[in-house]
């Protein structure tokens, strides 16, 4: 994997992600706000005083994009729109 290939696809500060918990039924808006090579620094996008930022290892995949956790949600690079899981069976 390249370094531009990283940058592509990974975590972009000022950028929002939705985040998702494997018994939640829809996700959760966090943005990036700060990064450097290895870590990624989220808070919650419409909650920020009930959540504190928070840190996180960026892993990178083969694919060149990268997750990782804020306060045990999974957070993709890829993960830029809400997915509307609890929309889909209404």
């Amino acid at each position: 994997m390249t370094t531009a290939t990283a940058a592509a696809t990974g975590f972009q500060v000022g950028q929002t992600y939705y985040g998702s918990l494997a018994c939640a039924h829809s996700s959760f808006p966090v943005t990036c706000v700060k990064r450097t090579e290895k870590t990624v620094w989220f808070e919650h996008a419409t909650l920020p005083d009930s959540y504190t930022p928070a840190r996180s290892r960026a892993r990178a995949w083969h694919d060149g994009t990268e997750s990782a956790n804020f306060h045990g949600w999974y957070v993709c690079s890829t993960s830029v729109k809400d997915n509307g899981w609890d929309m889909q069976f209404a």
